[in-house]
C-alpha cells in the first residue's frame, strides 16, 4: 500500500537543472543517494511510477479505518452490538406492533421503512462525528495541514459509514423479519441490496454536510438528531407519502431515504430491479448532490477557519 511516511508529493519528473539554492554534495554533506547501491536507497515515487496513487489509496483505506476505529472509542467490539444493532431492532419492532395495534399498514411496511432508518443513523452520525470529531480532539489543524488529498481523506471516512449502514440495515431486517414472520422472496435480495447501498451513500453524503457544520458549530449531534427525527415521518418510513401534505412531499423528494425506501418496498412486493431503476437513480442523484454540497461546505469553512484562526476554537 506504499510507504506510510511518504506523502507522495515528490512524484513528478526530475528537473533538467538542479535548484540554485541547493548545494552540491561536499565533504560535510551526505552524498547523492543516487550514487548509493540500489539496496541502500530510500524508496520514493519517481516519474511515471504509481506509488503516489498507491499512497492515495492508503489514505482512503488505512486512514478511513483508523478514523472509524476511533469513532466509537471501542474498549471491546461487543459495544458495537447494543450501540449500533440494538437501537434499530427495537425501533422496527415498536412501530410494527404499534401498527398492528392501530390496524394500519402491514408488518412489511414498517419493517422496510425502519430498517432503512438505521442507515440514516449510522450514516449521518458516523460521518458527522468522523469529521467534526477532529475538531473536538484538537487534530483538525494537523489533518488540514497535511498534504493528503482532501477528497481521499473524507472518502476514507465515508466508506466505513456506508458499509456499516448496509450491515446494520441487513442485520436488523433479517432479525425482525424472523420475529415478525415476514417472508421476502430470495429473488428480491439483489434489488434490496442495491437500494440499501444507494440509501447508505445518500445518508453518508448528508452526514458529510452535517460534519462540515461541525467546523463552525459546537455540536453536530443536534443537527443529526433533528434530521433523523424528521425522517421518521417525512421520508415515508412510517407514514405513506400520499397522506402527507403537498409541501412535505416536496421536501421528501429532496432528502435521502425517500426514494430508496419506496424502491425497496416495491422490490420486496415483487417488482423487478428494472421497474425500480428510476427510484434507485433518484436516490443516488440525491446523494451525489449532497456530496458536492458537503465538499463545498468543507472547503468554505476550512478557508473561513484559516482566515479567522478558529479551526481549533471549541
Amino acid at each position: 500500500m506504499g510507504l506510510s511516511r511518504d506523502p507522495g508529493s515528490r512524484a513528478r519528473p526530475d528537473a533538467l537543472a538542479g535548484h540554485r539554492h541547493v548545494l552540491r554534495p561536499q565533504r560535510r554533506l551526505p552524498g547523492d543517494r543516487r550514487l548509493l547501491p540500489r539496496g541502500l536507497r530510500v524508496r520514493r515515487p519517481i516519474a511515471r511510477e504509481p506509488a503516489a496513487d498507491v499512497n492515495t489509496v492508503r489514505v482512503v483505506f488505512v486512514g478511513g479505518l483508523t478514523s472509524y476505529r476511533a469513532l466509537f472509542n471501542w474498549i471491546s467490539p461487543w459495544i458495537f452490538i447494543p450501540h449500533t444493532l440494538g437501537y434499530p431492532i427495537f425501533e422496527i419492532l415498536f412501530f410494527a406492533y404499534l401498527g398492528r395495534f392501530a390496524g394500519v399498514q402491514s408488518d412489511r411496511f414498517f419493517l422496510v421503512g425502519n430498517a432503512f432508518l438505521a442507515i440514516a443513523v449510522t450514516g449521518m452520525f458516523g460521518m458527522g462525528h468522523a469529521t467534526a470529531g477532529e475538531r473536538r480532539s484538537q487534530t483538525l489543524a494537523t489533518l488540514l495541514a497535511s498534504p493528503a488529498n482532501r477528497f481521499a481523506v473524507f472518502l476514507g471516512r465515508a466508506l466505513p459509514s456506508i458499509v456499516t449502514g448496509c450491515f446494520v440495515a441487513a442485520t436488523s431486517f433479517a432479525v425482525c423479519a424472523a420475529i415478525l414472520g415476514v417472508h421476502v422472496p430470495a429473488s428480491a435480495f439483489g434489488g434490496l441490496a442495491l437500494a440499501t447501498v444507494a440509501a447508505a451513500f445518500a445518508c453518508t453524503a448528508l452526514g458529510l454536510c452535517i460534519g462540515a457544520l461541525g467546523l463552525r458549530g459546537r455540536n453536530v449531534s443536534v443537527f443529526a438528531d433533528v434530521i433523523t427525527a424528521c425522517m421518521l415521518v417525512v421520508s415515508g418510513a412510517n407514514v405513506p407519502l400520499h397522506r402527507l401534505p403537498g409541501w412535505v412531499q416536496t421536501i421528501s423528494s429532496g432528502i435521502p431515504l425517500t426514494h430508496g425506501i419506496e424502491a425497496a418496498r416495491a422490490i420486496a412486493n415483487g417488482s423487478s430491479i428494472a421497474g425500480s431503476a428510476d427510484l434507485l437513480a433518484k436516490e443516488a442523484a440525491v446523494g451525489a448532490v449532497y456530496l458536492v454540497i458537503g465538499l463545498i461546505m468543507l472547503r468554505l469553512f476550512e478557508y473561513e477557519g484559516r482566515r479567522t484562526a478558529s479551526l481549533e476554537t471549541f
